[in-house]
């Protein structure tokens, strides 16, 4: 399980902010590990964060490091789940 913010961050690095990957591999990824995994939601998702879709408000990137710096200052969760 993964927050759905957290999606939003690795959506948009590995799709338009760092990365440059397909969202389809993406998308692919995430429903073979997430127990909560919905087909229809999972892969809409990851195609609206991609800005391959219909999305206005394509400056809006979600950062991974901003996320974290704001959520979380000290990075306890990464010290303790990010090896």
């Amino acid at each position: 399980w993964i927050h759905h913010l957290g999606r939003h961050a690795v959506a948009c690095f590995l799709t338009r902010g760092d990365l440059w990957q397909s969202w389809e591999e993406g998308a692919d990824h995430f429903e073979g590990l997430l127990l909560d995994a919905d087909y229809a939601l999972n892969n809409f998702n990851w195609l609206w964060l991609s800005c391959s879709g219909f999305f206005y408000q394509y400056f809006r990137c979600y950062s991974p490091v901003a996320f974290q710096k704001k959520n979380d200052p000290n990075g306890n969760y990464i010290r303790r789940w990010v090896p």
